[in-house]
């Protein structure tokens, strides 16, 4: 599994959760009120920061990564268990 580099940004976490919902570049643009070239920039931009090439690699690390943040919750001082 890829190791993601940097933390993904708020809207890169709504793009990413539209995408998961299988929600086409066009559809994203218009839930988000952004342009489909935004779109499709900030997909570039998570596929580098997930270490992948794909919306279906990306969408396989990004649910891995959430799930791992639900079993694994911050402590106190912010750090995971």
């Amino acid at each position: 599994m890829s190791k993601q580099k940097r933390p993904l940004s708020a809207s890169e976490h709504r793009i990413m959760q539209l995408l998961i919902q299988g929600q086409p570049n066009k559809a994203i643009a218009l839930a988000l009120n952004l342009t489909t070239g935004s779109v499709e920039t900030s997909l570039h931009r998570i596929y580098t920061k997930l270490g992948v090439d794909n919306w279906v690699r990306a969408a396989l690390i990004y649910l891995q990564l959430a799930n791992h943040a639900q079993q694994f919750p911050p402590t106190e001082n912010g750090s995971r268990a």
